[in-house]
This record gives C-alpha cells, structure tokens and sequence, in this order.
C-alpha cells in the first residue's frame, strides 16, 4: 500500500492532468468529474512546462468549464511544487478576482494532498497575503489586475485569466487598455522573455480581444467550444487523441442543446457565438455591415421591381436542435434589394418543399 502511494505522489508530480484531478478534489472535497476537454488542455499546458512545445498559449473555452480552475489554481501550485523558486505572476480583470484564484491557490498549497506530493515546497509565513504569497525557497506567486501596476517585480511564468470583464465587451476602451496592459507592462516584467512561459485563458468576447490579438500575431490557440462547429481531433497524450464529431456538446452531463438554446435565445447570438462557440464575429457583421440596411414600413408595389427572388438554405436534418431552414422572398429594382418575407423553421426535405412552393 506504501509503495501504491509513493507511485501515485510520483504520477502526481510529473502529470500534470493526474495533479489536476486530484488537486481540485482535494481543494473542493469533492472529486472532479473527468472530461476529456480537461485532458485536453492539461496536456497542452504540460507540453509547454516541459519546452516540448512552444512556451505560448491562448486557451479559448466556454464559462464553467474549468479553464481558470485549472490555469490560475491548479497550474501555479503544480510549478511550485515541481520548482520552489518559481516566480508566477497571474493577472485578471479585476484585483477581486486575482485575489480569489491566489486565495484558492495558497488554500491548495494547505491541504494534506499537496503536502504529501511536494514535501519540499512550504509556504513563508512571513510573506504570506491574499495578493501575493512566498515560498521558503523565494518563490512567489504574485496577483493583480489587468492595468495595475507591476513596477519592481519580474517573473518566469505569466498566467492572465480574463483579462477583460464580459460585461465590457462593448467597450472599445476596455478592449484596447487590456491589450494596451499587456504590450507594455505585463510582457516587460518577463525575466527571460524568450524562455518564460505565457498563457492566456479567456471566453472569447470580440474579434480584437486580447485572444484574437495574439492569434492574429501568430500564438498558437487551444478553442473548445460548448457545441462543436465541425469535426475536430484533441490531442491528450502521446498517441492518443479525442476525436470530436460536429455537433457535440463539450459537457452532456451537464449542459443540454435546449439550456444552451436558451443562453442564446437571451445573449443574442452574436454574443453567444463569441463566448460560447469562440467564434466571435465584427461588431457590424463579416459580410454584410448593419450601417448598410435601411427599413421600410409599406411594402412597396411589386410591379416596380425588376425581379423577386425567392432564396432558400436548407438545413442538413429537421431536429430541433439542428441548425434552421430559412427562406426568403426579396425584390430587386435598380439600386434596391427589399426583403419581402423571411421565415425559418426545423422542416424536412418534403416539408421545405412544400414551404417553398406556398410562399412562390
């Protein structure tokens, strides 16, 4: 039974997705449902550790689905552990929420699990606060906001945990001052800038966003929507991948296409795509800008159009939590499109036939 331990505290200090698992359950007496989405990104994040990878990430994943548990709790005890003279340095939009990771993170530290896996890393008593706690070895992880201040204090890892608050989402100011934060402060305070590591964990919010800055800039990205668009492969160890189909929800245990219908349904779909589906799109549309469409409140005489067209995307299958069939009735005269009728519904191939036959 001993040695059942010893090789289990051995997995623990070298595998980081076993850490995980049971760091999280030690620290919220509760032990954590496996999801393969955490295997996924606990390999990712331990690939970097190692230097197998590149020491850069933007991880992308829908609220409640573990991401800061795992980057902002999990990962700076797993360092300190493994290297008590780390210095991390994690940051979030606001003091309240740093202080709430760094608190989970030191309260990890405290628990029996962790003592026994890392005997050798203790925490200062002498430097110990709700921002900012030391180890015996001057190892430290430090928190503070997104803008606050950094002056005088340097480290190896960089950990930024939403950088900007959902609700700001709309705010170009709010946008450019967390972009603005990290080009200037943040990335100075990095000791060694080409080997420190540096992950950034966020739900997606806009297509200028810190995430989309940086995977314009070329960082490499890890996006797990909670509905998957296309077919996709996850790698979660040597040799071994999780394929996910289209379609799939990252948690069926939990979430259901009816619930995430209603987030929809309440966040507007363009908000839902970016934060949900990590998939944000421009403001003002991709392809078609909202400053171009104008309204109109008499349907004008159709004799004056050159031409009316009627237009139909079918969807793949009829279900209800399938995409919609829609059709639409538009006139064209010289210069104008007017959109004459629009209608969408979950219709089966004869059902949209018969639909597109009524409405011509």
């Amino acid at each position: 039974m001993k040695m059942d331990r010893k090789l289990a505290d051995a997995v623990y200090r070298n595998d980081f997705g076993a850490f995980t698992y049971q760091a999280l359950g030690a620290l919220n007496g509760a032990r954590l449902i496996p999801g393969w989405h955490i295997d996924a990104i606990c390999h990712r994040i331990q690939e970097m550790v190692m230097g197998r990878i590149r020491r850069r990430l933007v991880l992308n994943a829908p609220p409640r689905s573990l991401k800061s548990s795992i980057s902002s709790v999990a990962l700076p005890a797993w360092i300190l552990g493994r290297n008590p003279a780390a210095r991390i340095i994690c940051a979030s939009y606001s003091e309240d929420l740093a202080y709430k990771f760094s608190r989970d993170t030191r309260a990890l530290l405290g628990t029996p699990f962790y003592k026994r896996v890392f005997p050798h890393t203790r925490l200062n008593p002498k430097k110990t606060t709700e921002g900012e706690f030391e180890t015996t070895r001057r190892g430290y992880r430090l928190a503070t906001s997104v803008e606050g201040t950094l002056t005088g204090r340097g480290g190896e890892v960089l950990i930024i945990d939403d950088p900007i608050k959902a609700n700001d989402a709309g705010s170009q100011v709010a946008l450019m001052n967390a972009n603005n934060w990290f080009r200037t402060t943040a990335l100075s305070r990095l000791d060694d800038h080409q080997n420190c590591l540096i992950l950034v964990t966020m739900q997606r919010l806009r297509v200028d966003d810190l995430a989309g800055t940086l995977i314009e800039q070329g960082w490499p990205c890890l996006a797990i929507p909670a509905i998957a668009s296309e077919p996709a492969d996850y790698p979660l160890g040597e040799n071994e991948f999780y394929h996910r189909a289209a379609g799939e929800l990252l948690q069926p245990d939990r979430d259901s296409l009816e619930m995430l219908e209603e987030f929809k349904q309440h966040l507007g779909s363009h908000i839902f795509a970016a934060q949900f589906l990590q998939n944000p799109t421009p403001p003002d549309g991709n392809m078609i800008k909202a400053a171009w469409l104008r309204r109109y409140n008499d349907l004008p005489d159709l004799s004056k159009f050159r031409r009316v067209v009627l237009a139909c995307d079918p969807a793949g299958k009829a279900g209800v939590h399938n995409d919609y069939t829609a059709i639409c009735v538009v006139g064209a005269d010289e210069h104008t499109v007017h959109v004459l009728f629009v209608a969408r519904c979950h219709w089966t191939v004869v059902q949209m036939r018969d639909h597109i036959l009524a409405y011509a």
